[in-house]
């Protein structure tokens, strides 16, 4: 006979033996317990190597919930999946929920091994006639190995074979496990229902406590929805619930766990329930579903839900519900209105104190203040003052505020960028200052021009700013072709209220397992930040950008200043069609964007609630305003940086287009990017000279120095000269290199050069960032 088939004899030999046991067990009753007893031990023996064995099962991992905290350490949601769980020690479940179950489920569990012989017994007797499952007699080892050892498909299937394999892992679980371990572990697993599994989900879900503060009462009617869950539910049944919680007083009070007057005292008391479970509120939903992402990203969703992890965030509850208020306060999308956003960063460490990502969560899972990239409009002006001050422009430098009609490099599709202000307005000679306050759009392309697109590019990525963003005119004044989020924004901004250094923006503080002194950090956020500007420049970044808000785009319906009671910067963006409308401004604390707006569709908004147009002076400065309102009341008023009189600005005399978008037609450059045109009189000298001061009419105010560079300041390659009639100006294609190329005076579109270019007095300090121009030799 083959080892395989003498194997399954001895099964089947067990197997008769099993029902035969059962057989004399219905017919002697409680007279053979002793002979059941010495028979199991007895066969135990004679076929254990047929019985399953306890280390060739695994058992099954618990899933636990994640907790998540805010910023002051309360908690703000549990994260699960199928079951909520929280592991706990056995001290930490009062005594009066162990009895109870004890009593109840297994009231011989400190007499027995694993296997109740007596239970058997009565169940045998139950169960013999249709040689069926009907009762189990189960302990609470054997229902411990069920719920953590037999795989869940073959949970349901009721039969001896499967009872045999319970039976036999119980046995061997209790020789190698304490009661007290056996009693932990199956406190830790059972199903109480209302997906709560354990003791402690279970207490906080009926009762809002923890399992180490429950009452006698209380520990009864858990107990008792162990064996039906769905028909004790105290939430949907508590008649029945508290039936059966009398059934389980009186079990234990048979078996001596209480006396006479706790019974009587628990019996009489009517069940007082409270929902426990911790629901995240629909004011910091969004916030927690870009915490989730995050945790996702890290460790994966199971982990998220099953992990029993301990997410420890930045949110502050009292911003965050600030937040909330505000943009409620201001956008109904119920009614119509258009959606906003909101984010909320310390600008000193990057955390991440308030966020909105849209008005009802349940209904619109799409989280606006992380996911959404939209158009950021004249918001994006920021980036190419901080780079020309970065570069060494002061913000008294003129340009001049008037329609453009760029030529554009053969092969475009049109001829020509045009560019104009809002309703066409020309302001003539201005300054950049008084252009950033009045959000003058000719002026901030012509200063693009200027520094060179890819160096804003690159100004915006150091800032803040992670999303695409192409080295076009168009970028410049917040035509981009992917669109930034609110949260680059606010992050971006932060830059300038923390004195020029960039902090990483950050949701999650640290990332933990377990508790107490078994408690193990898996992550822990290191603040991480970097020099984009020094403190100087910051300063006049700022200080420019507090014109937006005393006599800019800012106060056509506010006054800020008064409304919060500090000072504040920031800067409006509305983009083309009023599809989109931005507010990002700052105190030195407090970093906060704004963008309202239809999510999906770039929707116009217009003929709202009595607006001809939503644009950043309106909605998204009502919802900063009413934010910022409550949310300053947690800081102290703090004044912003000064630049100091060291600081080395050069003022231009501009006035007019500096550059071309993409060159000339020969020009290698990407569209809309490239040279710039400037224009020199042959008989001129190339040694330094004096730049302009700002026109009479400008706003002063910000502190700067003129330079008057020498020779060796003037680039490497020399700009050609000759060749042209007497006091007729060689006009040049400066290209991203500092390299010269003269326009010919038969080019067709040398006049249109002549009027738009003007000479610089000399060249731009950074020549390493592509563009430079001077006077010819």
């Amino acid at each position: 006979m083959s080892r395989r088939r003498r194997r399954l004899h001895r099964q089947n030999r067990l197997w008769t033996w099993v029902r035969t046991t059962f057989l004399v067990v219905a017919g002697l009753g409680m007279l053979a317990l002793v002979g059941v007893f010495s028979s199991f031990a007895y066969s135990y023996n004679a076929f254990a190597d047929d019985l399953p064995d306890l280390s060739d099962y695994q058992s099954t991992e618990l899933a636990q919930t994640s907790i998540v905290y805010d910023a002051s350490g309360e908690v703000i949601s549990e994260l699960y999946g199928v079951q909520n769980r929280f592991v706990v020690d056995l001290e930490e479940v009062d005594p009066t929920l162990q009895d109870a179950v004890v009593a109840i489920e297994d009231h011989r569990f400190y007499q027995h091994r694993g296997l109740d012989f007596e239970a058997i017994a009565r169940a045998a007797q139950r169960n013999v006639e249709t040689l069926s499952i009907q009762e189990g007699g189960s302990t609470i080892t054997q229902q411990l190995i069920k719920n953590t050892y037999i795989p869940q498909e073959q949970r349901a299937v009721a039969s001896f074979q499967r009872k045999i394999d319970e039976a036999a892992l119980a046995w061997q679980y209790e020789k190698e496990n304490s009661k007290d371990e056996i009693l932990e572990q199956y406190l830790n697993t059972v199903y109480f229902g209302a997906n709560a599994y354990g003791a402690e989900a279970a207490a906080r879900t009926y009762f809002n406590k923890s399992a180490s503060e429950l009452e006698l009462a209380e520990s009864a009617l858990l107990a008792g929805i162990i064996n039906l869950p769905g028909a004790y539910d105290p939430f949907n049944d508590p008649e029945s619930a508290q039936a059966r919680r009398n059934v389980v007083l009186d079990s234990m009070l048979r078996y001596g766990f209480i006396n006479e007057e706790e019974h009587a005292q628990a019996t009489a008391s009517e069940i007082e329930l409270s929902r426990g479970r911790v629901e995240a509120r629909d004011d910091n939903e969004y916030f927690l579903d870009a915490v989730r992402r995050e945790i996702a990203r890290e460790y994966g969703d199971e982990a998220v839900y099953e992990g029993g992890l301990n997410i420890y965030t930045t949110l502050d509850p009292r911003l965050q519900a600030e937040a909330s208020r505000a943009v409620d306060s201001v956008v109904d999308p119920s009614v119509g209105d258009p959606s906003a956003s909101l984010v909320s960063i310390e600008p000193q460490t990057g955390a991440v104190r308030a966020m909105v990502g849209g008005s009802d969560f349940e209904q619109v899972k799409f989280n606006l203040a992380t996911q959404s990239k939209r158009q950021p409009g004249s918001s994006f002006k920021a980036f190419v003052l901080a780079e020309a001050i970065d570069q060494g422009i002061s913000p008294e430098s003129v340009f001049e505020s008037r329609d453009l009609r760029i030529p554009l490099p053969a092969g475009s599709e049109e001829p020509f960028y045009e560019v104009s202000n809002y309703g066409f307005i020309e302001r003539g000679p201005i300054t950049v200052e008084e252009a950033t306050a009045q959000s003058d759009n000719t002026v901030f392309v012509q200063l693009a021009q200027e520094v060179g697109m890819e160096n804003v590019v690159d100004m915006a990525n150091r800032l803040g700013i992670t999303s695409t963003v192409e080295p076009y005119l168009s970028s410049a004044i917040g035509g981009l072709g992917e669109g930034v989020s609110p949260l680059e924004m606010a992050s971006a901004y932060s830059t300038f209220a923390n004195s020029g250094t960039h902090m990483e923006p950050y949701l999650v503080e640290r990332v933990t397992r377990g508790e107490g002194e078994n408690e193990t950090v898996l992550q822990e956020h290191e603040l991480s930040g970097r020099e984009v500007l020094s403190r100087d420049e910051a300063a006049v970044v700022t200080e420019t950008l507090r014109g937006v808000v005393e006599r800019g785009t800012a106060s056509a319906f506010h006054d800020l200043d008064s409304e919060i009671g500090r000072p504040s910067a920031g800067k409006t963006g509305t983009t083309e069609y009023f599809a989109d409308a931005w507010y990002v401004g700052y105190i030195p604390q407090l970093a906060t964007s704004v963008w309202v707006g239809y999510p999906g569709e770039r929707t116009p908004m217009v003929n709202i609630r009595g607006y001809e147009e939503i644009n950043g002076e309106n909605f998204p400065l009502d919802i900063w305003s009413n934010y910022m309102q409550g949310a300053v009341q947690y800081y102290d008023v703090q004044q912003f940086d000064t630049p100091s009189s060291s600081l080395d600005l050069e003022v231009e005399n501009g006035g007019n287009v500096r550059a071309s978008a993409g060159g000339s037609s020969d020009d290698d450059g990407d569209d809309n990017n490239g040279g710039s045109t400037t224009a020199s009189s042959s008989g001129s000298s190339g040694g330094g000279s004096s730049a302009a001061a700002p026109s009479s009419g400008s706003s002063g105010g910000l502190s700067s120095s003129i330079t008057t560079p020498g020779p060796s300041s003037a680039p490497t390659t020399p700009a050609p000269s000759g060749g042209l009639s007497s006091g007729q100006p060689q006009i040049y294609q400066v290209g991203p290199d500092g390299s010269f190329t003269p326009i010919s005076p038969s080019d067709p579109n040398y006049q249109f050069y002549q009027q738009q270019a003007t000479p610089l007095p000399q060249p731009r300090r950074s020549v390493k960032r592509g563009l430079v121009a001077r006077r010819s030799a």
